[in-house]
């Protein structure tokens, strides 16, 4: 995504589309660049759709904590899920989420 600081502004859109899409419907007709490649993350982040809704609410959750800090760009959805599964240990559950991540990013 754009290596960009963010604005309050930025933050609250995006979390915007975030709870659009965790709600099913995202309900604008055009986007920002950073808006798409969000929607194009989560299209290409194979997990499964019971764990989405849960992933995403983590996910803007530490997208704001990010925020807090000066300077913060935004997280990648696919680094998320790769640090996420990292950081769950080496569980076949989490070994395969971060798989999908690095095949998702690359």
């Amino acid at each position: 995504m754009n290596e960009k600081r963010w604005e309050r502004s930025d933050l609250a859109s995006f979390s915007q589309l975030v709870h659009e899409v965790i709600g099913g419907s995202v309900r604008r007709h055009t986007f920002t660049q950073w808006e798409l490649e969000l929607l194009l993350d989560l299209q290409n982040c194979k997990m499964r759709k019971a764990a989405r809704t849960d992933m995403l609410r983590r996910y803007l959750k530490a997208v704001q904590q990010g925020f807090s800090q000066e300077g913060a760009t935004l997280l990648r959805l696919s680094a998320f899920l790769e640090r996420e599964g990292q950081r769950r240990g080496n569980g076949a559950a989490s070994d395969a989420l971060a798989a999908e991540a690095v095949q998702s990013a690359s």
